[in-house]
């Protein structure tokens, strides 16, 4: 029938064709769908990572705010280097692999560095900090072989000085992830460095400065262009300027004094307001080997030194007063009234049997009947046993805290450690000895568990030479913008006010002018200036004595007051140290001076 339909008309290549048309119609479907997708409804990603791989943003890091002494003079700098990084989301592997060549890094880290998981991949990966000329050279020769990959010229911390006052200081480095995780909201990221340690690090804020941006135009292959025409740059904004208290010409006469082979601390402050004049730690560090990345091999050598460099003994080393602690000793008595400066006891005779013990003073032929003040003078380690007998634990320790010991002082370093004045909870949580009387005779000399910071010392000593004033030490004295513009301006800040008695004060500071003019620390004398100060040997159950020497001059009026211990030394060899450190403060520089091992001659 015409018009009737065959099942000869369905043949196999009509079926097939069919089959296909349905197929590329599916295709065409799906294709628009996801055309959709892509322009419509996630149009705006794509259009951001477009952008992104035709203009690339630059961070301008802004310079750190510069460190200056008191005077001046330039303690902490920036210097231009050239900076090599890595766009994650640009470099391929095989440009990682030439990378690693020309930079003589290992391309399985370097892959592993770049690749890592990172929240924004358009954003460079620091891959070595102040490059070589040569090794710039050689990159930007190959820049066009070499996409992703940038160099810049970038701000670098330069601390002139070198290992002077490098505890005091600090140093900078790139950020660690923990410090990125901690820092990220606060605008950083992971090619920034930060303050690790000293000023740098308390002072990270003001230091910092604010980053700029620019906006350069690369091609498919993530090579620059130019930069991106109609939109303006932000420059960055530089650091505010810090202005220390101390003096760089007695921080320097301090460190030569010192030498390079003593171990130990010193802190010079004025008694006046507490500012901190300066300060050493030894051994010390050079804080040029951090900005840049310090070498695996040097990092390791600072680690495993047995002398731990990086310690600042100033304020975070913990060490027996010994006999300077005699002063606080000696203020618990007068202030309670247990004795007046006429008061004598038992005589020495080179020691005092106590619980059937014999505890020895310091020479074996005594120092007889004393009074206060010549027990001072002469260190007499009998007198103090009885004093202390007398005085008790609980009224020792009072006055011990009124003077700032066992806690930190407050200075505006990182890491202070507060020592320790042990008080009866102490003792009873000690389940080996616990408390006995005849305890107080070692505290009384300031040995037994007592420990102390050389800060702490001369916090206590300023109080000794100003008449009472414990100021909380500080060596931030002012912040200023990089146009002399003033932000702040610190203030002296008064931890305690110790109202002791006239006749106390008169007796301990006529006694510490005679331990230099007729006592143990006769190589503290200087012509012309009165000096005040007490000796001290700590016994050291690891070595070696430790010497201690505290002091302050004028004696009339003090400017300076200084505090110096010297791990492992004999009797008195601080002494001609902080002897050349007051000559610096007050005299200011000396002709022909010749430095000489551990002090000046």
């Amino acid at each position: 029938m015409p018009g009737a339909f065959s099942g000869n008309d369905f043949t196999p290549q009509k079926q097939q064709g069919t089959v296909i048309t349905v197929i590329v119609s599916v295709m065409f479907v799906l294709l628009a769908g996801r055309l959709y997708y892509f322009q419509v409804i996630d149009g705006d990603q794509y259009r951001q990572d477009s952008e992104r791989n035709s203009v690339r943003k630059v961070t301008l890091e802004a310079p750190r705010g510069l460190l200056f002494d008191r005077h001046g003079a330039l303690l902490v700098e920036n210097r231009a280097s050239y900076t090599i990084s890595a766009i994650p989301f640009e470099i391929a592997d095989s440009t990682i692999s030439r990378l690693g060549d020309i930079l003589h890094l290992d391309p399985r880290g370097l892959r592993t560095r770049i690749r890592k998981q990172t929240p924004n991949p358009f954003e460079p990966i620091t891959l070595q900090r102040d490059a070589s000329f040569e090794t710039v050279s050689i990159i930007v020769e190959h820049q066009l072989d070499l996409p992703g990959v940038t160099v810049q010229i970038e701000p670098t911390r330069h601390y002139p000085l070198g290992s002077v006052a490098s505890h005091l200081l600090g140093y900078v480095a790139e950020l660690s992830e923990k410090d990125l995780a901690r820092l990220r909201d606060q605008g950083y990221q992971s090619k920034d460095v930060v303050g690790k340690t000293g000023v740098e690090k308390v002072y990270e804020q003001p230091l910092r400065g604010k980053n700029g941006i620019t906006y350069v135009e690369v091609n498919a292959h993530g090579q620059e262009i130019g930069l991106l025409r109609g939109v303006s740059a932000t420059p960055p904004v530089p650091g505010q300027n810090v202005y220390l208290t101390i003096d760089v010409r007695v921080q320097l006469a301090a460190e030569a004094a010192m030498g390079d082979s003593i171990s130990g601390a010193l802190v010079a402050l004025d008694p006046r307001n507490g500012e901190i004049l300066a300060l050493v730690s030894k051994p010390n560090f050079d804080p040029n080997l951090f900005p840049t990345g310090i070498p695996r091999a040097a990092w390791h050598q600072i680690n495993t030194d047995p002398r731990t460099p990086l310690l600042n003994r100033a304020i975070d080393g913990v060490y027996p007063p010994a006999s300077t602690f005699k002063i606080v000793s000696a203020t618990a008595a007068l202030e309670e009234h247990l004795v007046s400066n006429a008061s004598r006891f038992v005589p020495c005779e080179g020691g005092w049997l106590f619980g059937g013990r014999y505890f020895k003073c310091w020479t074996p032929e005594g120092h007889g009947a004393l009074s206060l003040s010549s027990a001072l003078t002469h260190s007499c380690d009998v007198y103090f046993y009885q004093l202390g007998y007398r005085l008790g634990l609980e009224r020792w320790g009072d006055y011990a805290r009124a003077y700032g010991m066992g806690v930190p002082t407050g200075i505006d370093l990182a890491g202070e450690r507060g020592g320790l004045i042990p008080d009866l909870q102490y003792y009873r949580k000690d389940g080996k000895n616990g408390w006995s009387r005849g305890k107080m005779l070692n505290l009384a000399i300031g040995q037994g568990e007592t420990l102390v910071t050389p800060i702490q010392m001369a916090v206590m000593i300023a109080a000794v030479a100003n008449h009472g004033t414990v100021y909380v030490p500080h060596v931030m004295r002012s912040v200023e913008t990089p146009q002399r513009q003033p932000v702040v301006q610190m203030e002296p800040r008064v931890k305690a006010a110790l109202h002791f008695e006239e006749g106390t004060l008169a007796t301990l500071q006529e006694a510490l002018i005679n331990v230099v003019n007729a006592g143990t620390a006769g190589r503290a004398r200087i012509a012309g200036i009165q000096v005040a100060g007490k000796t001290g040997t700590a016994e050291n159950p690891h070595g070696d004595d430790h010497s201690w020497f505290i002091g302050y001059a004028p004696a009339d009026h003090p400017a300076i007051a200084v505090a110096l211990v010297v791990e492992n030394a004999p009797h008195g060899a601080a002494v001609p140290i902080v002897r050349r450190v007051i000559e610096e403060c007050l005299l200011g520089p000396r002709p022909n001076t010749v430095v000489m091992g551990n002090g000046v001659r």
